[in-house]
């Protein structure tokens, strides 16, 4: 069940809208987006999305999604958005916990949280996790702290990504050292590089709207990651060979890591695939077609749904945990919760014969939520990681 919270702005007049999507539990989470001709439809669809994350999970936390209909790169992006957090604040406080998408970044998003007497766009889970402040405010400041060559908020979502696609790796039996090649260098793909690079895989391309950059004997990740956010790859690899956007797909690699954009694998180009493993982190990165041409072709692919779960899963690490953990073992927390799904999702999809898409739907057609529980803590996938980390300890 949708709800949906209107918004006109009183100065420019362009409209925002926040999206519930459910209304069982205490707690609804999604990202704030800024773009041009965004519709409360697509908000819809991408509050839709996050419900099914959180389902899939076994998280108790209802979908939501809202943004602004307005050009991020316009001069009165903060002024605007800032507009937009202060009409939000009652949500904030009480239900709505945020977080950044398109248009928008974490530190953005919660300093100009602050001008409007917003502790943190992600207060409601203070109340709806029965936290004290000080254990809230500890537990998010943690997203601030950086772990390797990222902050713990920025590495998140990305680390998820890419154990999805180790997970995956090693449920088709893919020999190492494996190779690997990533559509998008934002937020999601910079951080999956990262995680990717640190567990031995030699990442050869990477792809953005303005080009690709590719080595056969890797390339120099940490440095491209020292770069600025939003430099064009081809600025972040001069050395590399330069070559257009579309060339990610017909390189051989392991795995594919998609990581930006919608529909990123035309139908033509999926027919001739090139990886035995494509993982999927952008919402919509695969059209429905083009993921069933790679399944026919006996691709394994994890789609969106369980590909960019990662910011449900870093949060039911932040803060399912009994105690303030460290910023590393939040990452090692999400490692957990990964191998267990993604494990649990490749096995039934092949016991089935099903695609992994269909499998986790019907995962979450299956789940049952506990409205009057805390919204984090209760996954069974972290049940399942802990009494195997219980196991292997007592051997």
């Amino acid at each position: 069940m949708n709800t949906v919270i209107e918004y006109r702005d009183p100065i420019e007049g362009f409209s925002g809208w926040l999206v519930y999507d459910g209304l069982d539990c205490r707690l609804a989470a999604g990202g704030c987006r800024v773009a041009p001709g965004l519709t409360p439809s697509l908000l819809a669809e991408l509050a839709r999305r996050m419900r099914l994350k959180e389902r899939l999970l076994g998280i108790n936390v209802d979908g939501a999604k809202c943004g602004i209909d307005y050009d991020p790169h316009a001069p009165g992006k903060a002024a605007a958005v800032r507009r937009f957090l202060a009409f939000l604040r009652p949500e904030l406080m009480r239900r709505y916990s945020m977080g950044c998408d398109m248009g928008t970044r974490w530190e953005e998003l919660e300093s100009l949280a602050r001008l409007e007497d917003i502790p943190s766009v992600k207060y409601a889970v203070r109340g709806a996790q029965e936290l004290t402040e000080d254990d809230f405010t500890a537990r998010l400041a943690l997203l601030g702290q950086r772990v390797d060559d990222l902050t713990l908020g920025n590495r998140r979502a990305g680390h998820a990504l890419a154990q999805a696609a180790l997970v995956a790796a090693d449920a088709a039996g893919l020999p190492g050292p494996l190779v690997g090649t990533l559509q998008g260098f934002g937020t999601l793909g910079r951080a999956a590089a990262c995680t990717l690079a640190r567990s031995g895989v030699r990442i050869t391309a990477v792809a953005d709207e303005y080009g690709c950059v590719a080595s056969h004997d890797g390339l120099d990740v940490a440095g491209m990651l020292g770069g600025r956010p939003g430099t064009p790859v081809q600025q972040l690899a001069p050395d590399a060979v330069h070559l257009p956007s579309d060339s990610l797909f017909g390189l051989p690699t392991d795995l594919v890591l998609l990581a930006a954009g919608e529909d990123a694998v035309p139908v033509e180009r999926a027919r001739r695939p090139q990886a035995p493993v494509v993982v999927v982190g952008a919402n919509c990165g695969l059209s429905p077609d083009s993921e069933q041409v790679l399944y026919d072709a006996g691709v394994l692919v994890v789609p969106d749904v369980v590909g960019g779960i990662g910011g449900s899963a870093s949060m039911e690490a932040l803060f399912g945990a009994p105690s303030c953990p460290s910023p590393a073992g939040v990452l090692a927390g999400v490692t957990d919760l990964m191998w267990q799904l993604v494990g649990h999702l490749v096995d039934e999809s092949r016991r089935r014969k099903l695609p992994l898409r269909q499998v986790a739907y019907d995962v979450v057609s299956a789940a049952v939520v506990s409205p009057g529980d805390r919204p984090y803590g209760l996954s069974p996938y972290r049940t399942r990681a802990l009494t195997v980390a219980s196991t292997l300890a007592r051997r």
